[in-house]
């Protein structure tokens, strides 16, 4: 019994460890982005500004996601500091995630514009996230896996075990 107890330690802590791993990488992933939301009436526009440094960067993220998706008609367009459209998408889906190349230094501008009915639009943008942030992510996730594996396979030597001892 003292064999599982530490084994039920270990798997815990790998699921923890997962857990603050995922929490803090939505957090440096998400930190940098801005986002903006609100109710977008007909002919009526949801602008998200940031102010992007090509030095850090040369590529830029948005996201624009659609409450209640009903097949509206939404076009989200990308402005450069100098208010040039550098990036337009028709969005039919209730999510779409796009890239963008930064063309200088300067606030750029994520436009979204609603020709249907009113409905609810969250829309984020911001400079695309490292490989590091993203890898951590992913540890996260295989950290996780890992912890839940070895709890099912716990739950499975305990059970087995069990029945060898009740005979």
């Amino acid at each position: 019994m003292k064999k599982s107890g530490i084994l039920f330690a270990v798997v815990g802590s790998l699921i923890g460890i997962g857990m603050l791993l995922s929490a803090y990488g939505n957090y440096v992933i998400f930190e940098d982005l801005v986002q903006g939301d609100g109710d977008v009436k007909p002919e009526q526009n949801l602008v998200v500004e940031i102010e992007l440094d090509r030095a850090d960067t040369q590529t830029g993220i948005y996201a624009v996601q659609i409450i209640d998706f009903k097949g509206s008609t939404i076009t989200a367009n990308i402005l450069d500091p100098s208010d040039s459209v550098i990036e337009s998408q028709l969005i039919n889906e209730e999510v779409y995630e796009g890239l963008f190349e930064l063309t200088s230094s300067g606030v750029y501008k994520l436009s979204i514009e609603n020709e249907g009915e009113q409905i609810k639009i969250v829309g984020v943008i911001g400079p695309e996230p490292d490989d590091w942030k993203r890898s951590m992510g992913l540890s996260s996730m295989y950290i996780l896996f890992i912890g839940l594996i070895g709890m099912a396979g716990l739950a499975v030597y305990l059970v087995i075990n069990r029945k060898k001892n009740a005979s």
